[in-house]
């Protein structure tokens, strides 16, 4: 792979990548957030959706696309970055302190850094970043919110087939190369072996599942690790009735010694017992609890007044202009 430059490592083309790949990535915690804290399901949607318009609205995104062409242009710093995603992630009913965005932050730039870090070639970029797209799609998905996805791939497909292949290749390191800085220790990324407790990222993986996330870097992680933990919890439960039931048969003395003895009574509370010790921890096990257990999110209270609600939509709906704004007095 050919070797750039600092200036080639700080290629502003790359800016959209950044914003799109870590907005989604705050998207996923977002919603895990918003299920762990059992946040009523209207109030959910009405969040995700806000959030993924206002990260994703077409002007936004063609501002951050022309801006980067222009010969001033500069690479994102990574406090104006944090500074725009947070006012996205606040655009709806939903408040973060300093403590939780902090602790969003960490999430969405150490799990893209890992993305990103068993990639192998500059186009990869582009496929983790439809992922993204495609799994905030599936997130409460709707017409409108479909279409502007699908407009939002599309554009960054024509960006990025127009770069050429230099330019490509100086955006996916320039991504690369943002990202260094960010070391924090994610706890997911450590119980599923991907991450040593250092804060380094481990080449060489011997679980049976890390392929499979690897060509699926961008994906939803939470909800991916959620369904293999699942998975190896059948597995196990399958492994574990057959000797289960023989450690009941032998424990009711059903076995072919027993040859013309006399069956004994069996008392019923006994035998209650014993099957719960057999089978409990096979057929009654609760689901794990999954997810981030980080971030805080703080939604408007339901007696909030209507007027209250107004005024937070309205501040939506205004942001957009608002980061137009703020982009375009970029140097």
């Amino acid at each position: 792979m050919a070797k750039f430059s600092p200036h080639q490592l700080s290629n502003p083309r790359a800016n959209v990548f950044i914003l799109v790949n870590l907005g989604c990535e705050m998207l996923y915690v977002i919603d895990q957030r918003l299920k762990a804290q059992q946040i009523a399901q209207d109030k959910s949607i009405q969040v995700i959706h806000d959030v993924t318009t206002v990260l994703l609205e077409p002007k936004f995104i063609d501002s951050l696309l022309n801006g980067s062409k222009h010969n001033n242009a500069q690479l994102l710093t990574s406090e104006h970055c944090k500074f725009m995603l947070n006012d996205i992630a606040t655009c709806s009913l939903m408040r973060l302190d300093e403590q939780s965005m902090a602790k969003l932050w960490n999430l969405m730039t150490v799990v893209y850094k890992w993305q990103l870090f068993v990639s192998r070639h500059q186009h990869h970029l582009l496929e983790i970043t439809f992922r993204h797209l495609d799994a905030v799609n599936r997130l409460y998905p709707d017409a409108r919110r479909h279409m502007l996805i699908d407009f939002t791939k599309n554009t960054l497909l024509d960006f990025w087939n127009a770069c050429g292949e230099e330019a490509q290749l100086s955006i996916y390191q320039t991504n690369r190369a943002w990202l260094q800085c960010f070391n924090t220790k994610i706890s997911l990324l450590i119980r599923l072996g991907f991450q040593a407790m250092d804060g380094s990222f481990i080449k060489e993986v011997d679980q049976e599942y890390f392929p499979d996330f690897v060509q699926t870097a961008g994906d939803n992680i939470y909800v991916k690790s959620a369904e293999q933990q699942q998975q190896r919890d059948r597995e196990r439960q399958r492994e574990r009735e057959p000797n289960s039931m023989d450690q009941l048969a032998a424990q009711l003395n059903i076995n072919s010694s027993s040859g013309g003895e006399d069956l004994q009574p069996i008392n019923a509370r006994q035998f209650q017992q014993q099957f719960e010790q057999a089978f409990g921890s096979v057929l009654f096990d609760e689901p794990s609890s999954t997810g981030c257990e980080f971030v805080q999110l703080q939604p408007t209270s339901p007696s909030s007044s209507s007027s209250e609600a107004a005024m937070a939509m309205s501040r939506g709906s205004a942001l957009n202009q608002n980061l137009l704004d703020l982009y375009s007095k970029m140097p």
